[in-house]
């Protein structure tokens, strides 16, 4: 899959255009020649959501099986405290 880019600048004035392309392929967006964003459209961006939800759930379920697991009480505990200290 090749990825379009563009800069910024005609990115804005040919935004129409851009949405329409990144219906088809991800579309970055450059200020500098550097990459400061990424369109795609919502199919592709609801699959790389169930992909990170999938990967962090498996971590997350991977980790509260460990020895080292703070709970949820014991985290807000911790915040509170951190919270509240007086350096």
């Amino acid at each position: 899959m090749t990825n379009i880019t563009i800069p910024a600048t005609e990115a804005k004035t040919r935004f129409a255009e851009l949405i329409d392309a990144a219906r088809k392929e991800p579309v970055t967006v450059t200020r500098n020649n550097r990459p400061v964003a990424v369109v795609v459209s919502p199919q592709e961006y609801e699959e790389l959501s169930a992909i990170g939800d999938a990967y962090w759930g498996k971590r997350a379920e991977e980790a509260s099986k460990s020895k080292d697991f703070v709970g949820k009480k014991e985290s807000s505990d911790f915040i509170a405290s951190v919270l509240n200290s007086k350096d």
